[in-house]
């Protein structure tokens, strides 16, 4: 196992623009750098430790960070991707196995895992989401593609604006309401009877993606699947 334990440890592994180690590197400070980070073997590091590239960051094994991991290109793990705060990418993320993340999990691509993806906060990208079994966010799931694609799909809050659902023909009885700024997410969820859920999110107009998060939403259930 290679251990970095400072950023000066970086500099006798710089090969041809990117930080290149043939074996489990374990990063026992957290590193910030322009160029790109790729291993034969896993990527670790101590508790609250993050990882920041330039470039992207690639692991034939795992990649369990302690704090975030950032990178400007893609993220991607032959095994799985794990951190204790975020995982963003200006590009995809990418894992053989599962994404877990205690914050958001974001991409301006895709994001694509073998098995399940779970974040604590939001998961978003602009193209597609998916996952070969389940996917779980304690806030939203959204795809700007309208693309998710999973065994099953749990989430708590709904995504886009506040002026986006009050607009929606089903919701505009409680417009006034919904642009309130004093009034938050669990607000929302008293403003209608249990019936009157039901009968929003019966609307034919509903994306199936935006229908399952409003049921998950207001109670209705605690999850559900795409449309085979």
């Amino acid at each position: 196992m290679i251990e970095i334990k400072s950023q000066n440890d970086l500099k006798q592994y710089l090969m041809e623009g990117m930080y290149y180690f043939h074996d489990d590197a374990l990063f026992q400070c957290s590193i910030v750098t322009d160029h790109s980070i790729i291993t034969t073997g896993s990527i670790d590091t101590k508790l609250n430790v993050s990882i920041e590239a330039g470039g992207f960051i690639q692991a034939k094994g795992n990649i369990k960070v302690g704090g975030y991991i950032k990178a400007d290109g893609f993220i991607k793990a032959d095994k799985f991707i794990k951190a204790g705060r975020f995982v963003e990418a200006n590009k995809s993320i990418t894992a053989n196995g599962s994404i877990t993340a205690n914050g958001s999990i974001t991409a301006n691509r895709s994001i694509t895992a073998s098995e399940s993806i779970k974040a604590g906060h939001r998961i978003n990208a602009n193209e597609n989401i998916e996952a070969g079994e389940n996917i779980e966010a304690s806030w939203y799931v959204f795809s700007f593609d309208y693309n998710i694609s999973a065994k099953s799909i749990t989430t708590k809050r709904l995504p886009g604006w506040r002026i986006f659902w009050a607009e929606m023909p089903p919701l505009r009885k409680w417009r006034e309401e919904i642009l309130d700024k004093s009034m938050c997410w669990a607000d929302y969820k008293k403003l209608l009877t249990k019936d009157e859920a039901r009968e929003v999110c019966a609307w034919s107009g509903w994306h199936w993606i935006l229908r399952g998060q409003l049921e998950c939403f207001f109670g209705l259930r605690h999850s559900f699947q795409p449309p085979e």
